[in-house]
């Protein structure tokens, strides 16, 4: 090789000419491939810094022989030890108690598919303490390797959650079984209270009946007798007595004395029946006797049935009776005995005043609505509900004029029972010592073209 005095080749020489062409291959090589590599080393960079953020541990270890390849800061901080160490290190030593051969089939069973597997709970020992972890893994491949990648996380918040939710949970059953037993004892004393309470209604029932039926039979001879010793009295002493003002004032008020009798056994007749009617009704063994009738006609013939006490408490009874209203199906006994209490009501607490029956068609001739109307003292208006229940008396018993007897609080209560039996409804409007209007409205018949004029045509 000849080269010149200054130690190179001549520029015509291979070598001079070898030297310029690898000059010229690394500067081509230099100006093509440098900046994509050095573009490829800065993503790598960041997503390596990326990696050191985040809170959960990453390791990448090689499916062939199972050490770790890399791991990110997370990672060292988790095991408390340093990357360098951690890295080459057999993955199964982080997952103990999981053993090497569990991993294994693990991966088996997922094959070369990159796909999440399912997550591994474990424990690990770090600083002496033990504390929870669950693992992620998946497959990868890079190029002719494959790779798994663990995500792990701590789980000790988590741990701690779920077991004060269990504790939680194991509590309420304990609460719940706890009450459970508790309504259960408590069922039970209701239950045998209520069978208690069953016996002594019966029991109740059965005494009112027999009561009832035994008190029946002497007020009626008491009262048969009361009305005879009053006739003949009459016909026999008042006649000769009238010599005498002292004898006729004696016999006028004797005759006074066998009207009271008589009145008041008839109150207690009423009241013996109010308590046999509502004993059935409450035990179920009212007897119902359904028939269409003529509700207007119905209405006359109850207005006859108080017309004697209205004279003697000088009420008059008016009646609006509108003969074309449909037909009823009930127990005319049972709606007689509605409309007499209502009427009876009436006059009692409207001595002097008037009582109005008014009945009328409603709803389009779907029903029939009757209506009870006094000049009486009023009822309070949160009163107005209470006087249908049992043994209820309105406040206004305090304002009635001396010698009207109160009420035994039976006659409405009985009243609602049977309007509700036919499906219909009872209600009162009333504002003090402006009188009280009594309602009760019952379905007409199916039928409803035929009128109450029909009936008595």
């Amino acid at each position: 090789m000849h080269r010149r005095s200054d130690g190179k080749s001549p520029p015509d020489s291979p070598d001079a000419l070898r030297d310029k062409l690898i000059g010229l291959g690394e500067r081509s090589i230099r100006k093509s491939y440098y900046p994509e590599l050095q573009s490829r080393i800065f993503e790598l960079e960041r997503f390596r810094a990326l990696l050191d953020q985040t809170n959960e541990a990453i390791f990448l270890a090689s499916a062939e022989d199972g050490l770790v390849v890399d791991c990110n800061a997370s990672a060292s901080q988790l095991l408390q030890r340093p990357e360098e160490e951690i890295t080459g290190s057999p993955f199964s030593s982080i997952l103990q108690p999981i053993t090497e051969e569990q991993i294994d089939a693990r991966l088996a069973k997922a094959g070369d598919t990159s796909r999440l597997l399912d997550a591994i709970e474990t424990e690990l020992e770090r600083g002496g303490e033990i504390i929870p972890v669950e693992f992620s893994l998946r497959i990868v491949r890079m190029g002719d390797e494959t790779y798994v990648v663990a995500v792990a996380r701590d789980i000790t918040d988590r741990k701690r959650t779920e077991d004060e939710l269990a504790a939680m949970n194991r509590r309420l059953e304990e609460l719940v079984e706890e009450r459970t037993l508790d309504l259960e004892a408590k069922a039970r004393e209701l239950e045998e209270a209520n069978r208690r309470l069953t016996q002594l209604d019966a029991l109740k029932s059965n005494f009112l009946s027999a009561v009832s039926h035994d008190l029946r039979t002497p007020l009626t001879a008491i009262q048969g007798f009361a009305k005879i010793i009053d006739r003949d009295f009459k016909r026999s002493f008042l006649g000769n007595a009238a010599e005498s003002a002292k004898t006729n004032l004696r016999a006028k008020r004797i005759s006074e004395n066998l009207g009271i009798i008589h009145e008041e056994t008839r109150r207690l007749t009423r009241l013996i029946s109010d308590l046999l009617d509502i004993s059935k009704i409450e035990s179920g063994t009212t007897v119902w006797k359904d028939e269409v009738f003529n509700f207007a006609t119905l209405a006359e013939r109850a207005e006859e049935a108080v017309r004697f006490r209205a004279k003697a408490k000088r009420c008059r009874v008016e009646l609006d009776i509108n003969l074309n209203t449909p037909l009823i199906e009930a127990d005319p006994d049972r709606i007689m005995q509605v409309l007499i209490n209502l009427l009876d009501n009436a006059v009692k607490f409207s001595p002097g005043g008037t009582v109005r029956l008014r009945t009328r068609e409603e709803h389009n001739g779907g029903a029939v609505r009757l209506s009870v109307a006094d000049t009486g003292p009023g009822i309070p208006k949160h009163e107005l509900s209470a006087i249908f229940d049992t043994f209820h008396q309105a406040k206004r018993d305090d304002t009635l004029p001396d010698g009207v007897e109160r009420g035994t609080g039976l006659g409405l209560s009985i009243c609602r029972e049977i309007v509700e039996h036919y499906g219909g409804s009872i209600w009162a409007e009333s504002e003090l010592g402006h009188g009280a209007t009594f309602h009760v409205v019952l379905p007409a018949v199916a039928n409803g073209s035929r009128k109450a004029g029909d009936m008595t045509a």
